[in-house]
């Protein structure tokens, strides 16, 4: 992105990029903030971080289920029948704690009908097999949280940040007359009922953009409220036009940055799209809807300007209404 000469070009340019962030590869979501246990979802044993969908995936169950413990174990690891992951303990699952699934993908030898490790299929390939003889194979396999295990020591607690609030957030809390509560846990979220939004402590944070912006992500769910712009919010978890709020709230989030008294690093700008792509794929008219809800995110951040006292009166209720255009980059059919 060349240096914009102005807020608008710079959330015109954001525009364009989110409207092809389909098109884009190894992009990967990571929180912004810690719970106790801090780091980002990863193995309990072969401390191995987990990638891609999984890591969003097992990012988003924590946070909904208020996990404080980025450690995942298989019930095979729990249970531990060889004592060769942790012999001189005894962990238990607790009752009623249900599993959460992650996909693993492996090398299948056609064949020879087995499955292989990616070293073992490495070494097929160097021994001169054609890539022909193999295919690509799933599993899912049930894995738990930490926090659901009796028995598996706690890890230590991190040393908090020193994460100060930018002047915007207050601006727009005080304007918009949405409580912002920093009560700790692991949860970031905007109630609809409360008409509040609840956050982890400020020190839990990455950095001062990731508070900022997270807080922004929220302070933009708000403005879906039907005492402001009034958007559809009743869809539940799993549903499209859950996928959908999340969209927009990401995407508003982004476009606000720019008023923040920190910089978006290319890193923190990865994140706003990866998080963007992992919802878009609940979305069944990808292209269509993600432009739909840009619109609504330019929407969105326009009132947020207002609210704050970054545009008059005047000003906003000129730009109601308008949106600035996205255009679409021709999609040529794969080669058959």
């Amino acid at each position: 992105m060349a240096r914009p000469k102005n807020k608008d070009e710079y959330r015109a340019e954001l525009a364009e990029t989110f409207a092809h962030v389909l098109e884009e590869r190894g992009l990967e979501w990571r929180k912004e903030w810690r719970g106790s246990g801090g780091d980002a979802p990863h193995n309990g044993i072969t401390k191995a971080c987990y990638r891609g969908s999984n890591a969003f995936w097992l990012s988003l169950i924590s946070m909904m289920k208020g996990y404080t413990d980025p450690r995942w174990v298989t019930m095979v690891q729990i249970m531990d029948n060889d004592g060769k992951y942790h012999p001189k303990q005894k962990w238990h699952l607790k009752a009623g704690s249900k599993a959460t699934y992650v996909e693993y993908w492996y090398p299948y030898d056609i064949p020879n009908k087995k499955a292989l490790t990616w070293e073992q299929y490495k070494q097929e390939i160097a021994d001169g097999r054609s890539d022909s003889e193999f295919k690509l194979s799933t599993r899912y396999t049930a894995v738990f949280n930490a926090c659901d295990i009796e028995g598996m020591p706690e890890l230590p607690a991190f040393e908090e940040t020193d994460i100060t609030q930018d002047e915007l957030i207050a601006k727009l809390s005080a304007g918009m007359g949405v409580e912002i509560l920093t009560d700790g846990g692991d949860q970031a979220y905007y109630s609809p009922s409360q008409d509040k939004i609840h956050l982890p402590t400020p020190g839990s944070f990455t950095s001062e953009y990731a508070f900022n912006a997270t807080a922004l992500h929220e302070l933009s769910h708000s403005t879906g409220h039907p005492s402001r712009l009034n958007r559809d919010m009743g869809g539940f978890f799993g549903t499209s036009q859950y996928a959908y709020e999340e969209l927009v709230a990401e995407m508003c989030s982004c476009f606000m940055g720019v008023n923040l008294d920190q910089t978006a690093s290319p890193a923190h700008i990865d994140n706003h799209k990866a998080y963007v792509q992992s919802w878009i794929q609940a979305i069944r008219d990808k292209p269509e809807t993600l432009i739909r809800a840009i619109k609504d995110a330019q929407s969105a951040a326009l009132f947020m300007d207002w609210k704050a006292g970054l545009i008059t009166d005047m000003e906003y209720s000129k730009g109601v209404g308008s949106a600035m255009e996205i255009t679409t980059r021709s999609r040529d059919r794969d080669a058959r």
